[in-house]
């Protein structure tokens, strides 16, 4: 009767361990996705900020303006942990690559807008496509980038490291080097 007894015991200690931490990988989940919000928040309003700037005479061109908010967005997703890079850079060189396309008149800044606003759904859905997959234990391949950019005529070609030329490196005024996969390196 006692070994029934402890048995009991172990089970439900065992089925609150197991609650204790399906709750703490799930709220794991829950920070994760706000604090990615929080990152997309700072980094729309840095790109707004850096862009208000261009229009007022600031920067010359949209590229400048670009890599105006460049190291604040990457400082805001490293600050959050953000664990999918890559759709960063991929955001970050697609941007350049389309400022520098309204720069020599390649495209419209109207079509650079909507080609935008079409490549961050995508990049969302990459996102949820990655956290649905490691939420079922999956490790989930990333979307090929000319997928991702496809029939978006100002991010063709895909966004490489070697697109546009390198931003420029961090001013006095910048609050450090934030590195960016191949986009900056800090010494």
């Amino acid at each position: 009767m006692q070994s029934n007894s402890r048995f009991a015991h172990r089970s439900r200690a065992v089925r609150a361990l197991a609650a204790a931490v399906l709750a703490l990988a799930l709220a794991g989940c829950f920070i994760s996705q706000s604090r990615k919000e929080e990152a997309d928040s700072k980094a729309a309003a840095i790109y707004a900020q850096c862009d208000q700037q261009r229009r007022t005479g600031k920067y010359a061109t949209h590229l400048a303006a670009v890599d105006c908010a460049v190291p604040t967005v990457a400082g805001a997703y490293q600050q959050a942990a953000y664990p999918f890079t890559d759709l960063v850079y991929i955001s970050v060189q697609a941007r350049r690559i389309g400022a520098n396309k309204v720069d020599t008149g390649e495209t419209t800044e109207a079509e650079y807008q909507h080609d935008l606003a079409e490549l961050d759904t995508r990049l969302a859905a990459e996102d949820a496509r990655r956290r649905k997959a490691m939420s079922h234990g999956g490790n989930p391949q990333p979307v090929p980038v000319d997928t991702l950019v496809e029939g978006r005529s100002a991010f063709a070609p895909a966004p490489t490291a070697a697109a546009v030329p390198p931003p420029p490196p961090p001013t006095a005024t910048a609050t450090g080097c934030i590195p960016l996969s191949g986009l900056r390196s800090c010494k």
